[in-house]
């Protein structure tokens, strides 16, 4: 008693049904695209604000009993390991003395008169560029410029739409703020 041999059910997709999938996962992510672009400059930035309020600090805890910042160096902050270890160049498990963004370097140096230490960020894409400089409203930083131009003086509050500006006259970005002693 043979039985004649029954359709076999289909198992998997039809390349219809796999098209329509496709086409369907390439509208969402068009959608959600730029979201998740706005996202995660935010969280690159945000990378950078969150170092600088930690090694500000530092930096005027370990000159706090001495009458000027005179020597202060990116390659002491480097070496003293002042800054989190992420932004630290590293050879062999010890700083190498430089400092590095993941898209360029960061610098610190005392000012002409040592009273203050100037920190430079260079290569700062636009989008990064104004959500890092939005911090600088603080009074932890005295003044801030970006590539060049003044943003924020001693005397001035930050001028966002000077920020807006200069952070997209350019592909990458150079900022500049300085602090003082607490």
């Amino acid at each position: 008693m043979n039985q004649p041999n029954k359709l076999k059910a289909q198992k998997g997709f039809t390349i219809t049904e796999l098209a329509i999938v496709v086409l369907l996962g390439g509208v969402f992510l068009a959608m959600v695209w730029p979201q998740m672009a706005k996202i995660l400059s935010g969280s690159r930035a945000n990378k950078i604000t969150n170092e600088l309020n930690l090694v500000i600090p530092t930096i005027q805890t370990a000159y706090q009993n001495r009458t000027s910042y005179n020597g202060l160096t990116t390659q002491q902050v480097a070496t003293n390991r002042w800054i989190s270890d992420n932004f630290l160049e590293m050879n062999a498990g010890a700083p190498t003395g430089g400092i590095v963004t993941q898209w360029g370097t960061m610098a610190f140096a005392a000012t002409a008169s040592n009273t203050q230490v100037q920190v430079t960020i260079d290569k700062i894409p636009s989008r990064e560029c104004s959500k890092i400089a939005e911090a600088f409203t603080s009074n932890m930083f005295l003044t801030a410029s970006v590539n060049g131009t003044a943003v924020k003086t001693a005397t001035t509050e930050l001028d966002a739409t000077t920020v807006g500006t200069q952070c997209n006259s350019s592909v990458t970005n150079t900022l500049v703020i300085t602090f003082g002693r607490v």
